[in-house]
């Protein structure tokens, strides 16, 4: 029976280990090679930022507004300060890009942020918060093209960037973006990445019909560090519920042996149930960007319409693949009346996916950052919030330097082992108890071999004479796995960990390389790993295991391979 249990437990871990590597490697060929269909609409393609845009005065929107006035060219114009810098497209007045100055785009560029900014919007031709209009019913909505001219005595370099445009009803639109003042920043008052965004419409002299509004939420690109894209999507949060739309949604999934096959849709349509939400956000592993809306613009949000944005055509495919997702958010305005004005407005954080940081914007942003479950159905969020929170106290103690989140890794690891200490004891004292009564159970277990009951009879009553628990080894260690599973999805998470290197590690996001040595024959080369299978074979023959005889240690050593192989291409801060 021992043999049969033992080869049974080998070859299901190795068909564990088989089964995962099959489906990295099918997540990576489905992302890699697998078309889409083709996007709602093309929009048109945005200029560089020195180019001008020529005016379109196209088909008229919905509801017959078309640009009055319209002037011969737009262009790009820029609001920034030491955080952030805005590309503004005047066609639309919407954000072409976001420069986030302080975050550099690539590793190799990581000293030199200022110089190479992560820009958020890059993916899509659209700009993020661009107006449009609803079209048919069931139709995706248009584009509002309408062309906007720089209002020069309003707007504040560094401060402020205000917009007007008029059309043919009598509509007048005025688009404020404003950055934080340096002093409220500095005071600890405001978020350097925190843009208020408003737009007003005024009837001017006669009424103007209902308008559908949307604005665009803009997108965020797929992380290296993100291979299954579970970080990518979008979401919405109404003050008490929280919803995500995942990057898998818009994958067409042929299941499992053919069960449970899907064909991905074109959009989402989200409505509020009941309580309008109060933000909602588009995230990657590492980034976020989150309309938070005022009260009144929140009163009159209506749906959302959340879709993908899709890249190249890959070569043997007549079809584009999904690069990332975005939404646009739906308003009511109503008719207006001559001289009647609307505002919507809110802020718009651009920036890393911080918990404290985005606790401390309020309505619940940190909600962006999503933990895991243990399981798949029981939450860890609060240790998961704990170790944020010690992670980042230990590393504001530490003097600042390229490896001060690697030793505050270390000081984390370290303190959890400190704490657990009492209950890896417990653990060595029942197995060392257990240890000592090895002979008699032996004795039970070869007489009555062909008699289970018996053997089970005679084994609680050994059990019960000498007060032993065969199950007390067992707890410690079951306490001890919500703890490693929150330190598991609290570094997968931790945007802080983004290009920061440790030792030979150049970015603790990502798997361990060793400069110049990355791949051997093509196949990745990572040593923490290895490591961290050498380490838990010493610690199984340093572990007193009373009741895992010869053969059974076999399973023992298959797991020294297995876990290994799992955690192959994880984050380096996990190993």
């Amino acid at each position: 029976m021992d043999k049969k249990n033992t080869f049974i437990g080998v070859t299901l871990i190795l068909m564990a280990v088989g089964l995962f590597v099959w489906d990295s490697q099918q997540q990576k060929k489905h992302r890699e090679t697998h078309p889409q269909k083709p996007a709602l609409t093309a929009p048109a393609a945005i200029p560089a930022a020195a180019e001008t845009v020529p005016a379109s005065a196209g088909a008229p929107a919905a509801g017959g507004v078309v640009p009055a006035g319209v002037p011969a060219e737009a262009k790009i114009v820029t609001l920034e300060n030491a955080d952030l810098r805005l590309d503004v497209n005047t066609l639309g007045g919407g954000l072409r890009t976001v420069a986030l100055k302080k975050s550099a785009d690539t590793l190799a560029n990581r000293k030199d942020a200022a110089a190479h900014p992560y820009l958020f919007n890059a993916e899509s031709a659209q700009a993020a918060l661009a107006l449009g209009l609803d079209a048919q019913p069931g139709q995706p909505p248009a584009a509002w093209n309408l062309v906007f001219s720089v209002n020069e005595k309003e707007s504040k370099a560094g401060e402020c960037l205000v917009l007007e445009a008029k059309t043919n009803t009598g509509l007048t639109i005025v688009r404020t973006y404003a950055l934080p003042e340096e002093a409220l920043v500095k005071a600890g008052k405001a978020d350097p990445n925190g843009i208020s965004f408003k737009t007003v419409f005024r009837a001017e002299g006669q009424a103007v019909p209902a308008l559908g509004l949307r604005l665009n939420i803009g997108t965020l690109p797929q992380s290296s560090g993100d291979s299954a894209n579970q970080f990518l999507g979008v979401s919405t949060y109404d003050g008490d519920t929280f919803k995500k739309i995942a990057y898998s949604e818009f994958t067409d999934s042929s299941g499992f042996l053919g069960m449970g096959a899907r064909v991905a849709p074109q959009y989402v349509k989200e409505t509020p149930a009941g309580t309008p939400w109060q933000w909602v956000a588009v995230t990657n592993q590492f980034f976020a960007g989150v309309v938070t809306f005022d009260d009144a613009t929140r009163a009159r949000v209506s749906d959302f319409y959340v879709h993908p944005v899709f890249g190249a055509t890959l070569p043997g495919h007549t079809k584009p693949s999904v690069a990332t997702l975005t939404g646009e958010i739906g308003f009511n305005l109503g008719a207006l009346q001559p001289a009647q004005a609307v505002e919507i407005g809110g802020t718009y954080y651009v920036g890393p996916r911080e918990y404290k940081r985005l606790a401390d914007l309020g309505a619940g942003q940190e909600k962006t950052v999503q933990f895991g479950n243990l399981f798949g159905f029981i939450s860890v969020d609060f240790l998961c919030k704990m170790f944020v929170v010690g992670l980042s106290a230990l590393h504001a103690m530490l003097p600042s330097g390229a490896w001060a989140w690697g030793f505050a890794i270390i000081l984390l690891t370290v303190i959890i082992k400190v704490l657990t200490w009492p209950l890896v004891m417990a653990q060595q004292r029942s197995a060392e108890r257990m240890r000592h009564f090895q002979g008699p159970m032996k004795e039970i277990r070869e007489k009555y071999k062909n008699d289970p009951t018996k053997m089970n009879k005679a084994m609680m009553e050994l059990y019960r004479e000498h007060r032993i628990n065969p199950f007390a080894g067992c707890f410690p260690v079951l306490l001890q796995i919500p703890i490693f599973t929150g330190l598991f999805f609290t570094f997968q998470s931790l945007a802080q960990l983004r290009f920061q290197s440790f030792l030979w590690i150049p970015d603790l996001s990502m798997p361990d390389v060793i400069p110049g040595l990355e791949t051997i024959g093509g196949f990745p080369i990572h040593i923490l790993p290895v490591f961290m299978g050498v380490t838990m074979l010493l610690n199984m023959r340093l572990t007193p295991m009373p009741n895992v005889e010869g053969q059974q240690k076999m399973i023992f050593y298959a797991m020294m391979v297995m876990f290994p192989v799992i955690c192959y291409a994880m984050p380096s801060a996990l190993m």
